[in-house]
């Protein structure tokens, strides 16, 4: 999907466009071809009658693959939000474990890891929102990563915790790698493509609809597109997990800056990050 400009829309305002332009396209075709079709055929309610069992079968198929859609954006929203949850239990991890290191090595290790999560929390992750990611994020990484490497221990107990440290170190930085690849990640624009063709065919047949009464078809047809409208929104404003209004926020990550800073005797006090949401 290339349509990145409805991620700096509010949930309301993406809704309210989504849901006005299905029942926009269904009320108009309603009311146009509705009204040519009275006009212009002998027997409109045989008409009906047939584009309605059609209108069944296509209706079957475009729910169930609207269906699938939303449960694969959902799916993929739900493994962003773990890739960030992971990233947040590497980095405490990481920072534990150089605490045992002896000054200066532990003073210096633990100001990077805060460093860059205090980076990705206030600067960051705003731009992710936006489908950015930062070139300086690597150079924080490789910040903890030089110190780390600057420790020679030579004591069996120093060597075996700075091995665990490396370990953790190599978890954080694949975490990190797995955690950006969802700043960009969303369905196949084919596949959108797909999902709006099917929807304006299965709005389109109810155009055909031939009750006499003009605010019979538009209340039958209103509530369908609508019920279409929502679902598209649903989708879209997954699609992207770490972009716009209802993007993944990184609580995680405060919480483990909050920890950080109340292990370091800190008295500064960090809001949470507002998500929008």
């Amino acid at each position: 999907m290339t349509f990145y400009w409805i991620y700096d829309l509010t949930n309301l305002q993406l809704a309210m466009i989504s849901c006005g332009v299905c029942i926009t396209y269904t009320w108009l075709g309603v009311i146009l071809v509705g009204n040519a079709l009275r006009r212009h055929t002998e027997d409109p309610a045989g008409i009906g009658d047939f584009v309605g069992q059609y209108l069944s079968a296509l209706g079957l198929f475009f729910g169930l693959m609207l269906g699938l859609v939303a449960v694969a954006s959902y799916e993929n929203y739900g493994a962003a939000e773990t890739a960030v949850s992971v990233e947040a239990n590497q980095v405490a991890g990481l920072y534990r474990t150089v605490s045992a290191y002896p000054p200066p090595y532990r003073q210096q290790l633990q100001g990077a890891i805060y460093d860059y999560v205090d980076y990705v929390v206030e600067d960051a992750w705003p731009q992710y929102r936006r489908g950015v990611i930062p070139t300086d994020g690597p150079a924080r990484v490789s910040a903890i990563q030089v110190r780390l490497f600057a420790v020679q221990p030579t004591r069996t107990g120093d060597q075996l915790v700075h091995a665990e440290a490396l370990r953790q170190f190599s978890g954080f930085t694949e975490a990190t790698r797995n955690r950006l690849e969802f700043v960009n990640t969303g369905l196949p624009s084919m596949l959108w493509l797909i999902v709006m063709i099917g929807a304006a065919m299965t709005l389109a047949l109810l155009w055909f609809i031939t009750n006499d009464l003009l605010w019979v078809r538009l209340t039958a047809s209103g509530v369908l597109a609508i019920y279409v409208g929502l679902m598209m929104f649903f989708i879209a404003a997954m699609d992207h997990p770490l972009r716009g209004a209802y993007s993944i926020s990184p609580d995680a990550l405060v919480d483990l800056r909050t920890m950080i800073q109340a292990y370091r005797g800190s008295v500064e006090s960090p809001t949470r990050y507002d998500a929008g949401r």
